[in-house]
């Protein structure tokens, strides 16, 4: 009777604790950025995720020359970035290559400094194809991190 009082006290207070986070010294130069952007003038306009700090950042360039004008909007909860980060990992092993941009076009990026990695998936938001299925949803999920007044002006 008493090993079976420990037994479930174990397990009671084992799935208490606390989740472990992704975010480690490998991690924590992980950046999610996603948003829509022009070829022909080089402009971009989004949001991006930082590991380091659990930042959301809205960011903008006017051109292809210019580097990204950030602003700090918000926090994510560590949880959600995890989730996040391991939605856009397993899409990136799946769908290995994406690049089906229009004349405009939405990109999610997955860029790590620590391991010098950087993965992009851009299609044509004018299409909802096969192809890009997987991204506009990470596209869709990431975006409900960013408050609501920005979103509007995005």
């Amino acid at each position: 009777m008493k090993s079976l009082l420990i037994l479930c006290a174990c397990l009671l207070f084992g799935c208490m604790s606390a989740p472990k986070s992704c975010i480690n010294e490998r991690t924590t130069g992980t950046i999610l950025r996603w948003g829509d952007g022009s070829l022909e003038s080089g402009t971009y306009k989004g949001f991006e995720a930082k590991a380091e700090n659990l930042g959301i950042f809205s960011i903008e360039r006017s051109n292809v020359k210019e580097s990204m004008k950030s602003n700090r909007l918000d926090s994510m909860d560590a949880k959600v970035f995890c989730m996040r980060l391991q939605e856009v990992v397993t899409a990136f092993t799946t769908v290995q290559s994406l690049y089906s941009p229009g004349k405009t076009y939405r990109s999610v990026e997955y860029i790590n400094t620590r391991t010098n990695v950087h993965m992009k998936a851009v299609w044509n938001p004018e299409f909802a194809t096969f192809g890009s299925k997987e991204f506009r949803s990470i596209f869709d999920s990431l975006m409900v991190s960013v408050p609501l007044v920005h979103q509007a002006q995005h």
